[in-house]
C-alpha cells in the first residue's frame, strides 16, 4: 500500500502544483499584485496538500486492499490449495475489481478441475495397467511352472493381455494427441457423409462376425471443415461401442441430417442403455457402465468426445424411449448442404 499511496500522491502533487502555477500566472498576466498572488496560492497549495494526502490515502487503501485480498487467494493456489476463491465482497462489487474476482474464479475453478481430472486419469491409467500386467505375471508364471499340456492356453492367455495392453496403451496415446494437437495439420473441408458411409460399412462388417448389424438410415450430403481422420475416429469409437452393447440379432441404426448449418449424427443401439446419472460420465476416460459387458478400456468415448470439441462440436447420449442408447453429434457445416 505504502508505494501506491506514493505514487498517486506523487502524481496529486505534480497535478496541484502545475495548476498552481498555471493559475499564478494567469492572474499576474491579469494584473493582480505579485506578493498577494503568491501568499494566496501557498496558503491554497497548503490546504490542498494536505486534504490531498487524507484523499490519497483512502483511495490507495481503497484499491490495495482488494488487491491484497487476490494476491492472497493466488498465493493460496500457488501452494497447492486449488480449492481457494476470492472473497465473496469483491465479486460484490461493481466496478473493475469485481469483473477481475469473477475472472479469477472461473481460473481457479478451471485450474482446479484440469488437475483433478489429470490426477484421477493417472489413477485410472495406473489401475488399467497393473491388471493386465498382474494375469501376464501370473500366466508367464503357469508357463514355467504349471503342466505342458497347459502350455498353448497359458500363452493364448498372454498373447490376449499383450493385445489388451496394446490397444490400451494406443488409445491413451491418441487422447494426448488430441489434446496436444500434435500430427493435426491444417483443416480442411471434407465429405461428412462419405465418412459416415465408410465407418458403416466397416463397422458392418464387425458386426456380422456377432450376429449384429450396422445400417444407415439417412445420410444427407454436407461438408464439415476439420480433420477428417481425427473425426473418423470418433465416429468409429461411437459405432463400434454401439455394436458391442447392442442385442444379438439387432442393427445399430446410423443417421445423419443436417438443418441451420449444422449437422447431427445420431448413432443408436438397441442394448440396454445407460443410468440416467451416468449419461455424461460416459465420455470421461475409463467410465464403464456395470452391464455385464467388460470389454474395452472405456477410452473409446473419451476420444469421441475430444476429437468432436476440436471440430467446435457437441456430443451427448440420451435414452431412447423404446429402449436402446443414443448418441447424438452436432457439428457445424463448411457450407451449405449440396443437393
Amino acid at each position: 500500500m505504502r508505494r501506491l499511496f506514493v505514487t498517486i500522491l506523487l502524481w496529486f502533487w505534480l497535478t496541484l502544483l502545475v495548476v498552481s502555477l498555471t493559475l499564478l500566472l494567469f492572474f499576474a498576466h491579469m494584473g493582480f499584485e505579485s506578493r498577494l498572488l503568491v501568499g494566496l496560492t501557498l496558503h491554497d497549495l497548503l490546504a490542498f496538500s494536505l486534504a490531498g494526502v487524507i484523499f490519497c490515502y483512502f483511495i490507495s487503501r481503497h484499491l490495495t486492499k482488494p488487491l491484497d485480498k487476490l494476491g492472497a487467494a493466488a498465493a493460496n493456489i500457488a501452494e497447492g490449495r486449488l480449492d481457494t476463491r476470492v472473497d465473496p465482497s469483491l465479486r460484490n462489487r461493481r466496478d473493475e475489481i469485481a469483473d477481475l474476482a469473477r475472472n479469477f474464479d472461473r481460473m481457479a475453478e478451471r485450474i482446479e478441475a484440469l488437475v483433478s481430472g489429470q490426477r484421477r486419469l493417472l489413477a485410472d491409467v495406473s489401475h488399467e495397467l497393473r491388471s493386465p500386467l498382474a494375469r501376464l505375471t501370473v500366466a508367464l508364471g503357469l508357463v514355467k511352472q504349471g503342466p505342458a499340456e497347459e502350455t498353448a492356453e497359458n500363452l493364448e492367455r498372454i498373447g490376449l493381455e499383450a493385445r489388451r495392453l496394446d490397444t490400451l496403451i494406443g488409445q491413451l496415446l491418441a487422447l494426448t494427441r488430441i489434446d496436444s494437437g500434435v500430427d493435426r495439420g491444417s483443416p480442411a473441408p471434407f465429405d461428412l457423409a462419405n465418412l459416415v458411409q465408410e465407418v458403416a460399412s466397416d463397422g458392418d462388417f464387425e458386426a456380422r462376425a456377432r450376429n449384429r448389424r450396422v445400417v444407415v438410415r439417412q445420410a444427407d450430403a454436407c461438408t464439415v471443415n476439420g480433420f477428417e481422420e481425427l473425426l473418423r475416429s470418433a465416429v468409429e469409437n461411437v459405432v463400434r461401442n454401439a455394436v458391442r452393447h447392442t442385442r444379438e440379432g439387432t442393427a445399430v441404426e446410423i443417421s445423419l441430417q443436417t438443418s441451420d448449418a449444422q449437422a447431427r449424427l445420431q448413432v443408436r443401439d438397441s442394448g440396454p442403455g445407460v443410468p440416467e446419472g451416468m449419461l455424461s460420465e460416459i465420455f470421461l476416460p475409463f467410465r464403464r457402465v456395470a452391464n455385464g459387458n467388460s470389454e474395452g478400456a472405456g477410452l473409446g468415448l473419451a476420444i469421441a468426445e475430444r476429437a468432436v470439441s476440436v471440430h467446435r462440436g457437441t456430443i451427448r447420449a440420451v435414452n431412447a424411449p423404446t429402449g436402446g442408447l443414443m448418441v447424438e453429434i452436432d457439428l457445424p457445416l463448411a457450407c451449405e448442404p449440396r443437393a
